[in-house]
């Protein structure tokens, strides 16, 4: 076990002396918020403050906020219930319970499917991990509630909530297959994939 030498603190002449580096240290800290608030009360310095819920802030186009699960054009959830999303949730706040689709065009569909947003980091894996475009992060940003269960989103909530205004319908077409399938790679492409060592 090591012992590490420090030196003491400095100490003060008299209780007066320290009593008075607070004071004036308050005083300087009150005087620039004094200061600050005047002028913003002139109207000379500009307030970063808003008025929020009256006028709600704008976010970029990359915001990710509440998510939800888009629609097929007949109506029906979009999600194939993969769990492709559960898998790449770094928190594991998704929890899907599969079934067998009544149609046979769909082989699976979600009974359920539940994000837990407390434990939700708001990372949006689960959206680019979709290979059918089911999920996404939207530009929803007020989340405060005091009930427990609010906290957990279900399926229904997740695709039809009074926000979606009727729901989202998703802009991948039926069975339509990644680009990188269909594409015939060029003599450049495969010759640098050749060259990478990719098998």
């Amino acid at each position: 076990m090591g012992i590490i030498k420090v030196a003491r603190p400095p100490s003060d002449p008299s209780i007066f002396h320290a009593a008075w580096g607070y004071v004036t240290t308050i005083a300087q800290g009150m005087g620039l918020t004094l200061k600050i608030f005047l002028n913003q009360l002139t109207r000379r310095e500009k307030t970063e403050t808003l008025e929020w819920p009256e006028v709600p802030p704008t976010y970029g186009d990359r915001f990710k906020g509440k998510h939800f699960l888009t629609k097929r054009p007949d109506g029906e959830v979009r999600c194939t219930a993969c769990f492709l999303c559960a898998t790449a949730c770094p928190a594991q706040c998704i929890y899907i319970e599969a079934g067998q689709h009544p149609k046979n065009e769909t082989e699976k569909f979600p009974v359920r499917f539940e994000i837990d947003i407390l434990r939700c980091v708001f990372c949006g894996y689960c959206e680019e991990a979709c290979p059918v475009d089911a999920i996404r992060l939207g530009p929803e940003y007020a989340m405060a509630d005091t009930d427990q269960k609010k906290w957990v989103y279900t399926k229904d909530y997740l695709v039809d909530r009074s926000e979606l205004h009727g729901g989202i319908t998703s802009i991948k077409e039926e069975n339509a297959k990644h680009p990188s399938i269909t594409h015939e790679p060029s003599a450049e492409e495969r010759h640098s994939f050749l060259r990478f060592g990719h098998h």
